[in-house]
């Protein structure tokens, strides 16, 4: 009973450790960076993202979730202008995709976890067009619009 006692009170002072020494060094935390970008970031809605879809050809619809999410959240938005760019690869591979600062592009991911970063980082690198699909591919799906499987 006491080697439990003792565990359990190992495994919570590390857990405290670790909690504090992040508050001390001021590291911050995947929320608070999205939470801190999302004011800067145009969001799209999923009827915008569609008639866009529909209307411009032009578009760059930018999936940066990686294959083994598309595959297990079961496809992935259908549109000619979809390309998958894992979030890990986003800065290296954007440009064969976008090669003018003004091309529209807009990214999305599972549930905005990780686009709204991605969104920041293209306007950081320059790109003036682009926007944030919120409601992500889960909205897609949830809304019955066309998906293409992997």
């Amino acid at each position: 009973m006491n080697k439990v006692f003792l565990g359990l009170l190992l495994v919570s002072a590390l857990a405290l450790s670790n909690f504090v020494n992040a508050k001390v060094t001021g590291i911050k935390s995947g929320k608070q960076m999205v939470q801190e970008v999302a004011s800067s970031v145009k969001n799209i809605s999923t009827a915008e993202l569609k008639k866009e879809i529909d209307s411009n050809p032009d578009l760059v619809l930018v999936d940066i979730r990686t294959y083994g999410e598309i595959k297990s959240l079961g496809g992935a938005i259908d549109a000619t202008q979809n390309v998958n760019i894992p979030r890990g690869w986003l800065e290296f591979r954007i440009a064969g995709h976008a090669q003018s600062k003004d091309t529209p592009i807009v990214v999305y991911c599972g549930g905005n976890i990780r686009s709204p970063l991605a969104a920041h980082t293209l306007t950081e690198m320059g790109y003036t067009n682009v926007r944030n699909y919120a409601d992500g591919f889960l909205g897609w799906k949830k809304a019955k619009l066309p998906i293409s499987k992997p």
